[in-house]
């Protein structure tokens, strides 16, 4: 009985942090944290110089949810606010056969898509320098063998993947110009 009383307790305690804490971690340089004021990003909706349609809509989502869940910047929907500004577009989408069967009908397809990613200060309009502007991202799949899947599940996959890419890219560059390493 003790001991039920003693573990909810317990899960009761660490909802209650997980709900009241901050958002993510704030990046330190120096052992010092980065202020609120120079965290927040405005993540313009990425463009769409392609045939397939919707892709823009699903990476810009994936974006920000990305971004919140790494929890270094912090995002807002108030463009003015923000003290950087995050551009994405994407520039290339293929879709090639791989294997093929003896009527030459596509088994599996690979899917390849680049985007074109910038950041802005916004208060300059400086770009901050990124270790590459094009982030290429690459999937294989199979509406007949393997691990089933459609091209829209195979595109959802594939822009997750470039999500993570384009964070991680951000945060690395904000980080550099912040902190003055170069990269």
């Amino acid at each position: 009985m003790k001991q039920g009383i003693v573990s909810f307790l317990i899960l009761a305690l660490s909802g209650c942090a997980f709900l009241s804490k901050e958002p993510g971690r704030p990046p330190k340089i120096d052992g010092v944290p980065v202020p609120d004021s120079k965290r927040l990003i405005y993540i313009q909706n990425v463009r769409n110089n392609t045939y397939s349609p919707g892709m823009h809509t699903r990476l810009t989502q994936m974006i920000m949810e990305e971004i919140d869940r790494r929890g270094r910047f912090i995002t807002t929907r108030e463009k003015t606010l923000a003290k950087y500004r995050l551009y994405a577009e994407i520039v290339h989408y293929q879709q090639v056969g791989d294997l093929m069967d003896l009527a030459d009908r596509q088994i599996t397809s690979e899917l390849f898509v680049v985007t074109r990613v910038e950041i802005i200060e916004a208060e300059t309009g400086n770009k901050i320098p990124m270790e590459r502007s094009e982030i290429p991202g690459r999937v294989h799949f199979s509406t007949q063998i393997g691990f089933r899947e459609s091209e829209l599940e195979a595109q959802n996959r594939l822009l997750r993947v470039m999500a993570l890419r384009i964070a991680e890219e951000s945060e690395r560059a904000w980080y550099y110009s912040l902190s003055g390493i170069l990269n």
